[in-house]
């Protein structure tokens, strides 16, 4: 199930790219140095953090049936801490890309430079959503409980918004770019990219709900598939739908096809377009925290008509009858 699940993930990738074929190659989402730096992260926190639970868990890659046991459940606990460590990781490498981008910045490749700096994140993000993270959810015994997922969900909502703001600010800068100008402080660009709705359109003439001919612009057909076709192969991957996990899954996988987006506009740039494509591209972000708040507002009236069940304290049938047969001995 989870490798269907992958597939799905696969396919929608790959028909998203074939649509944008006509102007751009597949090759701007391959760059040796960014998976290299996924896959050194990937051994150093296999060798470092368990071999063993590694091939455990991957071994169901393939599996139909997830039968309980104690080797699962650790499996199960080692993926779900592993999907947040790979989010950490795709993030750091957007930073250092970043950061050698800028230090060394040509104005006839730096729309280049740009892309490449969001791969490390879209390789990590997209390990994670349809891989580490559904093996986790499935071998995850029962009894764990929805405080631990909401741990769980809290880490990788962090991560997934640093690289959402890190994003809005690399627009930001695109902008100064292409504009022959430069910031008169650096705080100019974390403020845009902070308060701005639209920080690639300073001028506020594309926004994300008005289009080109002053129409709404929130139904875009591809995005929307996009979305639900990812969490319906999520959902085939990872099973029954986990307490409060849900709302960041559907907010990373919008901020996913929003930087895949962004690295199909980079590829093809338009400084005249620039607004509107960042505009577009930000469509299945906006879709996911709309999904995420009608996740959440679920969870929450879940959570009021079934109040948590804590998990049974070991040696508490004992005690129980040991109590019982006090209580007897008394009334004799």
């Amino acid at each position: 199930m989870i490798f269907l699940g992958f597939l799905i993930f696969a396919i929608l990738f790959l028909l998203s790219v074939a649509v944008a074929l006509s102007t751009t190659s597949i090759g701007v989402f391959v760059d040796m140095p960014s998976l290299l730096f996924i896959l050194l992260g990937l051994a150093g926190y296999i060798l470092f953090y368990g071999r063993k639970e590694f091939v455990c868990g991957m071994r169901t890659f393939f599996a139909f049936s997830f039968p309980p046991s104690e080797d699962n459940g650790e499996s199960g606990r080692y993926f779900l801490r592993f999907s947040q460590f790979i989010l950490a990781w795709g993030l750091l490498g957007m930073v250092i890309g970043v950061l050698l981008m800028m230090a060394d910045l040509n104005p006839d490749t730096a729309r280049w430079g740009f892309a490449v700096s969001l791969l490390s994140f879209l390789y990590a993000s997209g390990l994670a959503l349809f891989v580490f993270l559904p093996i986790g959810l499935r071998l995850s015994p029962p009894t764990l409980q929805p405080p631990a997922f909401w741990r769980f969900s809290f880490w990788h909502l962090l991560f997934t918004l640093a690289a959402f703001y890190l994003v809005r600010c690399l627009v930001v800068m695109l902008v100064f770019f292409l504009s022959h100008e430069a910031p008169e402080y650096i705080g100019v660009v974390f403020g845009q990219a902070a308060f701005m709705l639209n920080p690639a359109d300073p001028t506020g003439k594309y926004n994300p709900f008005i289009s080109f001919y002053g129409s709404l612009l929130l139904w875009d057909v591809p995005s929307l598939v996009l979305m639900v076709g990812s969490w319906w192969a999520f959902r085939l991957a990872s099973g029954k739908r986990r307490r409060w996990i849900a709302a960041p899954v559907v907010i990373l996988m919008g901020i996913f096809w929003s930087v895949q987006g962004f690295i199909f506009m980079l590829a093809n740039l338009n400084p005249e377009l620039v607004g509107a494509g960042f505009s577009v591209a930000m469509l299945t972000t906006l879709y996911g925290f709309i999904a995420a708040a009608g996740f959440l507002i679920a969870d929450m009236r879940r959570g009021f008509k079934d109040p948590l069940t804590l998990p049974p304290v070991e040696g508490t049938e004992q005690a129980k009858g040991i109590i019982d047969r006090a209580v007897e001995n008394e009334r004799r």
